[in-house]
């Protein structure tokens, strides 16, 4: 059972349904990554969570606390151990890094306290020596760091995080990605952490939920969402790919790439299947026995992912060399999976 759970949870806008019908567990003490498109749904499931709104139907549950129930909050924000930080960060400009999170504590906490936790904030973050800076004068990634100790100054029990890095550099993304996850290794927290970057996805997750038009659509460990998708959106949503109809019939299989090497039949007896190709599954050599013309190559630094087309199907494969635009390439095919025709 998680720290977290949405049961049948629905909620809309007078002209707009955001959430229908979701059930989510987070689990207590790991990084749940809640990933999918734009308007799916991702920053309401935060706003219940924080108590911001309640569900119209529904329940949202944090440890064996009911704390929204069908169109009522009943247990307010400041009771939930929730914090939560945003994508604007919304820092004060006027305070420094050690008076925003001084006056985030209460004033029921002592100021000697305030300070001890205020100071044990800032080191968990590596701003001690930012500590008498206003935002102007930092960094993207060291105002990042001033939101994070604010979120933590308080000692919450879940963290709540809506793509708090999407307006950062790569390389500063990575390092923040490998600093958030020791920061919650090292305090034990529970995030519940919103993105739609693969690198967020599969850096942080022990766990992601897809969501698509308000549903969940699948849960589970990142890199198994990845290797074993269940629809079609799951498939390429969480990286490229390439969707080949397959045909089974007299126990065999159609496509039109020929055969593939499928995995054991569909358990649900489908005849209408998608095969996922991905990338690094297509391997480029002359002794392969399928060929395809190259329509473009995109440089990753280290290869080419080359897109190749055929009568009837087109993929992309992964090449250490640029191959010339027109030309033929021959490849085979080390794996694939398949998922229901049915859910594109």
């Amino acid at each position: 059972m998680g720290l977290i759970r949405l049961e049948g949870v629905h909620f809309r806008y007078p002209r707009t349904l955001v959430l229908d019908d979701l059930s989510l567990d987070v689990r207590d003490g790991a990084v749940t990554v809640l990933v999918g498109p734009s308007g799916s749904g991702k920053s309401t499931v935060l706003r219940l969570i924080a108590g911001f709104e309640p569900p119209a139907r529904g329940r949202v549950v944090i440890g064996e606390e009911t704390v929204s129930r069908d169109g009522r909050v009943m247990t307010p924000p400041e009771e939930r151990g929730v914090s939560l930080v945003f994508q604007d960060l919304a820092l004060w400009p006027h305070l420094t890094a050690r008076e925003t999170l001084e006056l985030v504590l209460s004033r029921e906490v002592p100021r000697e306290e305030r300070r001890r936790r205020t100071e044990e904030a800032l080191a968990a973050v590596g701003l001690e020596r930012h500590a008498e800076a206003r935002p102007a004068s930092l960094s993207g990634g060291e105002r990042q760091r001033v939101a994070l100790a604010r979120a933590i100054v308080t000692r919450p029990r879940i963290l709540l995080m809506d793509e708090p890095l999407a307006n950062l550099d790569p390389p500063l993304r990575r390092a923040l990605i490998e600093e958030i996850r020791q920061l919650q290794r090292r305090l034990t927290l529970t995030i519940l952490y919103v993105t739609h970057n693969h690198e967020e996805t599969f850096g942080l997750g022990d766990h992601a939920a897809v969501l698509r038009a308000g549903r969940v659509e699948q849960v589970g460990p990142p890199r198994e969402l990845y290797e074993r998708p269940r629809s079609a959106f799951v498939a390429s949503f969480l990286g490229r790919c390439a969707l080949v109809p397959v045909r089974a019939r007299d126990g065999g299989h159609e496509s039109a790439l020929g055969a593939l090497p499928l995995p054991r039949p569909d358990p649900a007896g489908s005849s209408e299947l998608l095969a996922v190709v991905r990338p690094e599954d297509v391997v480029v050599g002359d002794d392969g026995p399928l060929s395809g013309k190259v329509e473009r190559a995109i440089c990753l630094g280290s290869a080419f992912e080359v897109e190749l087309a055929g009568p009837g199907w087109r993929l992309w494969a992964l090449a250490p060399a640029e191959p010339v635009p027109g030309s033929v390439l021959r490849f085979s095919i080390r794996r694939v999976v398949t998922v229901p025709a049915s859910n594109p």
